[in-house]
């Protein structure tokens, strides 16, 4: 429940004593007290929920959200969990993916209304356009931000299609500003919704979180969060206050089911899994693991370079987790950055190259070890070169016929570094010769 609704009523219950109180003091002032009271009522109203979102303390108490995030019969699965991306990605845990049941085929989603989860201001909505080799636009999604109040701001992302309405309150697209090029588009708005007001619709959609006021996570590298995603954007005309509006602070993100009124947050969470409801989540901690990373080991994000954050693109980084769902596995969140990792290696008959090659993009798994066969990424220390092995794509996905060599190492006069290869002339570590080495296909990424 809103910060404002609490105020709101306060401002009812006082007027509504004042007026007992005058009757019982002069009975004959009844008719117009009352007028009075009410056009006073209803001014004090209306000042509060003209108060902007940002503005409103939050509601001591009362979980975020008042509403659900979509209809719940549509709804197949919450996830990706265990499954770690990174800066500028829709992040798995605590961030979540509303996955949809099937639709008139058993590998289509069906389509659902997005549904405002609370009353707030969208202040913030951005248009994404994907293209294939060929530069051909295959994909339109959309990002819609909000703020309910002072210590609380949420978005949707990779929404298929936004409101009409909504579009045309924001100015319409002509109004949009281009952020490093006319395939993302966005604009600074200010328009009030309610909760269950329908913001768009889709066959599945991202929800993040964030609580201002929270610690923020462990990061090693915080900085990488903090700079200016989208450095060709005020060359473009994007205003400071805009290029804010649309990004994160990822280290304070929150589980958004844990926001959900009580009679909604059981249903939610017992939706917890993978994408197609395969997998369900048996901890209790699965939706509430945020990105962090360790400190002089292996785990948490590592960058593709060595000074910039690139979080505006999808090249700016890969993860190292584990997994959320079963602590025991390990996660390798790569998604096409290492390019040792080829379709060849995927396990896939040859007339299916083209799934190899999209299998080769998305994350790999593998059951936790010990010494330095697929150690534990938060034991990964300075200097030694680790082998994992048993890999496959996703959670159930191919296997990989290969290893992949690790090597941290922290240089006195630069950032840590990190060596990651892909080796396709062993299955197992042991048949490496010793001592492990890097054949020059390795991919260096940075903290």
């Amino acid at each position: 429940m809103s910060g404002s609704g609490y105020y709101t009523r306060l401002v009812a219950v006082l007027f509504t004593a004042a007026l007992l109180i005058g009757a019982i003091l002069r009975p004959d002032a009844g008719r117009q007290a009352i007028e009075r009271a009410s056009l006073a009522a209803a001014s004090a109203a209306a000042s509060i929920e003209k108060t902007p979102a940002a503005e409103r303390p939050c509601a001591i108490g009362e979980p975020a959200f008042a509403g659900p995030f979509a209809p719940i019969a549509d709804v197949l699965s919450v996830s990706p969990l265990g499954g770690v991306t990174a800066p500028g990605e829709p992040l798995p845990a605590p961030y979540i993916r509303i996955n949809m049941r099937a639709g008139e085929t058993a590998f289509q989603r069906r389509t659902t209304t997005v549904l405002a989860p609370t009353r707030a201001d969208i202040t913030a909505i951005e248009r994404h356009v994907d293209r294939d080799a060929e530069g051909r636009s295959y994909v339109h999604s959309w990002t819609v931000h909000f703020r309910s109040c002072d210590a609380v701001s949420f978005y949707y992302g990779r929404i298929d299609g936004i409101s009409d309405d909504l579009l045309q309150k924001a100015g319409g697209l002509r109004a949009f500003t281009e952020l490093g090029g006319p395939d993302h588009l966005a604009i600074l708005t200010n328009i009030r919704v309610q909760t269950g007001d329908i913001i768009g619709e889709a066959n599945g959609f991202d929800v993040a979180l964030h609580n201002l006021g929270a610690t923020p996570a462990q990061l090693e590298a915080p900085e990488r969060y903090t700079a200016n995603p989208f450095p060709r954007a005020a060359a473009l005309g994007a205003a400071p206050d805009l290029i804010a509006a649309i990004t994160p602070p990822i280290a304070k993100a929150r589980c958004a089911i844990d926001s959900l009124p009580q009679d909604l947050r059981a249903d939610w969470t017992a939706l917890l899994g993978d994408s197609w409801g395969i997998r369900r989540a048996r901890g209790e901690d699965a939706c509430r693991t945020a990105v962090a990373d360790a400190p002089g080991a292996a785990r948490g994000v590592w960058f593709t370079d060595a000074a910039h954050n690139a979080a505006a693109t999808k090249v700016s980084a890969v993860a190292l987790s584990p997994d959320a769902v079963d602590p025991d596995r390990l996660i390798f969140a790569l998604h096409g950055r290492l390019a040792s990792l080829t379709p060849s290696l995927i396990a896939m008959p040859p007339m299916m190259d083209e799934e190899a090659a999209d299998a080769a993009k998305d994350f790999l798994s593998f059951k936790k070890g010990g010494g330095r066969i697929n150690t534990n990424f938060d034991d990964v220390r300075d200097g030694e070169t680790y082998c994992y092995e048993g890999l496959r794509t996703n959670f159930v996905g191919p296997q990989i016929n290969g290893v992949i060599l690790v090597h941290r190492d922290t240089p006195e006069d630069g950032p840590a570094l990190l060596k990651i290869e892909a080796r396709g002339d062993a299955m197992r570590c042991i048949a490496l010769d010793e001592p492990w080495a890097f054949t020059g296909n390795e991919t260096v990424f940075y903290r």
